[in-house]
């Protein structure tokens, strides 16, 4: 029979954690004690003290009152139950719904309610009431992202912004910009970049339009919406003034666009926001790019590069000058894998120097420029004068015109190991780009050592994944290529939970097409020969292509067919 929360209950609970040598009875008096004077559980002290696991805590408790513990990722949460029960009674309660089966409400919780709870939540839903015991982490992440970021806060906001534009009947604009100051919109846009931050997302976009307001996230590279309360479009205006003062623009100005920089500080760690905002029918949309302004040491090792193309990156890195070039689309990790490639290469006894635009990474011992357009000092200029200064290793940010690209490959000629990023479809293509800037063919022979196409899928999500059947077509290609690993293959797709924000995936991971230089490859690129015969050449030298590197990842259980067949296209070139 189901108990609920009682102090004979807790006292069972703590008893039984003394036994299990997870709780000591001289701190139990004095959680006891203190429970007294802060009026809070001991339970809620033993939790926000840390001094039992939230997970071990949980199932003593379920032990004790026969209410199940589960992931919250085990269930299919279901939307019509959701709507059943209102963001108030939910966040008030912390309580998630998961599905109603025969007149029974089935939700989730992270501590053992009481009966007067209970008997409150039957009386507002006029059905029974059965629950599941969930982490906090769980309760929290689903009640975000079912009811919206920022739900508990939203009916404040909103009659604080109504009641300052009423004031004496100035202007709406005024009196959101002052409302924005002396009101909770700045905590609610601190509260955006937290959750934002929180979920390892690189963009923040808050978008208006005529009826709503849309607030997404790129997270793994993808944009993702994030719901956001009902009745937050009344505060349109609002939010683009409060990201306005936090970012130093003028909020008075509405028809131009804005640049600016937010400084904030999470978990002990700081970040920079660069803020873009643009003028629109509905309102200033703005974007919030999200960059740690911490010392990074990324390692080489530690990408999780497969076995197919760790051996020829690491080869290509032992030589003493040439051009090493790393090509993918924007937020493909090529800047990730270059700095990756400069921490192995950082040594005292060589002279690294990098150009960039930005600075994404902070190295020690790494001499590194950022380029400034308007006052000329452009990557050709950066370049010219970084030859006086004696480097071993340059790296380019990235190959942008014909000047650069002259200069970055003459500057391997003279002994230089240079590293940079081309956009290219794939490591072929490289040589074409290179010709179209007006490179000799020759000099991209004689130069250009390897070079290195990347793609970031994403990773199936641990904590919510499963064994499916890919195509037959897929799966007989995956068997063609590495038939020693379809012994232990296992294909895995995610059902989605609060742990990767209920879309299967958390966690990206690099696919390559490593194309190294050989004689006959360079005899095609002399001869000006198209790069899909270059890429025919390379393939029967043995380089592995993009699919083919990203089946490796779905053999290994990484990733899903879906995921690289979005990244590397439908079918080989």
């Amino acid at each position: 029979m189901v108990r609920y929360y009682t102090q004979e209950l807790l006292a069972e609970v703590t008893q039984k954690l003394i036994e299990m040598g997870l709780l000591t009875n001289e701190k139990l008096g004095e959680l006891q004690g203190r429970a007294a004077l802060t009026m809070q559980p001991v339970d809620k002290l033993l939790m926000d003290e840390s001094i039992v696991n939230e997970q071990d805590l949980l199932k003593v408790f379920s032990e004790a009152s026969e209410i199940p513990y589960h992931n919250i990722g085990d269930f299919k949460i279901e939307q019509e139950a959701i709507d059943r029960i209102n963001a108030k009674l939910a966040l008030r309660h912390r309580i998630v719904p998961i599905h109603e089966r025969n007149g029974v409400m089935t939700v989730a919780v992270n501590r053992v309610p009481t009966l007067a709870t209970v008997d409150g939540l039957r009386m507002v839903l006029g059905i029974g009431v059965d629950f599941v015991l969930c982490s906090e982490t769980d309760v929290s992440r689903s009640l975000t992202h079912f009811y919206g970021l920022g739900a508990e806060t939203i009916d404040q906001l909103i009659a604080e912004a109504k009641a300052e534009e009423a004031k004496d009947n100035t202007p709406k604009e005024t009196d959101i910009a002052v409302a924005t100051q002396e009101t909770g919109m700045v905590r609610f846009i601190n509260l955006i970049i937290a959750e934002a931050i929180k979920m390892d997302c690189t963009d923040i976009h808050i978008e208006p339009f005529e009826h709503t307001l849309r607030l997404r996230y790129r997270i793994d590279g993808i944009l993702q919406e994030i719901p956001l309360p009902k009745g937050v479009e009344a505060l349109r205006n609002s939010v683009s003034s409060a990201v306005k003062i936090m970012g130093n623009m003028d909020i008075a100005e509405h028809r131009k666009t804005h640049d600016g920089r937010i400084k904030v500080n999470y978990d002990g760690r700081d970040y920079d926001l660069r803020v873009s905002i643009l003028p629109t029918p509905w309102g200033e949309t703005s974007c919030l790019r999200i960059l740690n302004r911490g010392s990074t040491k990324v390692d080489l090792d530690q990408l999780g590069l497969s076995e197919n193309q760790l051996p020829k990156i690491k080869q290509l890195i032992e030589l003493p000058h040439g051009v090493i070039l790393m090509t993918g689309p924007t937020g493909s990790g090529k800047t990730t894998t270059l700095y990756a490639i400069l921490a192995r290469l950082n040594k005292t006894g060589t002279k690294i120097i990098t150009v960039e635009d930005p600075i994404e990474y902070q190295m020690q011992g790494i001499s590194q420029v950022q380029t400034n357009a308007k006052i000329g000092l452009t990557f050709a200029a950066v370049l010219r004068s970084i030859l006086r200064h004696d480097p071993d290793v340059i790296l380019i940010g990235e190959i942008r015109d014909s000047e650069t690209a002259d200069i970055a490959i003459r500057s391997s000629l003279t002994g230089h190991l240079v590293l940079s990023t081309l956009h290219t479809n794939d490591a072929p293509s490289a040589v074409t780009r290179l010709t179209d800037m007006g490179v000799e063919p020759y000099l991209i022979s004689s130069c250009v050592e390897g070079i290195i196409a990347q793609r970031l899928v994403r990773r199936v999500c641990k904590h919510c994944n499963h064994p499916y059947n890919p195509p037959e077509d897929i799966v007989d290609e995956i068997r063609t290529l590495y038939p020693q690993k379809m012994a232990n293959a296992q294909f895995l797709i995610g059902n989605g939970c609060p742990s990767c924000g209920f879309t299967g995936y958390r966690g990206r991971s690099a696919i390559n097409e490593a194309m190294i230089m050989s004689d006959p490859i360079r005899a095609l690129v002399v001869s000006r020969t198209p790069a899909n015969i270059i890429k025919d050449e390379a393939m029967k030298e043995g380089m592995v292509t993009l699919r083919q590197d990203g089946w490796l990842r779905v053999a290994e259980g990484r990733t899903s067919v879906e995921e690289v067949l979005r990244v590397a296209g439908r079918q080989e070139e």
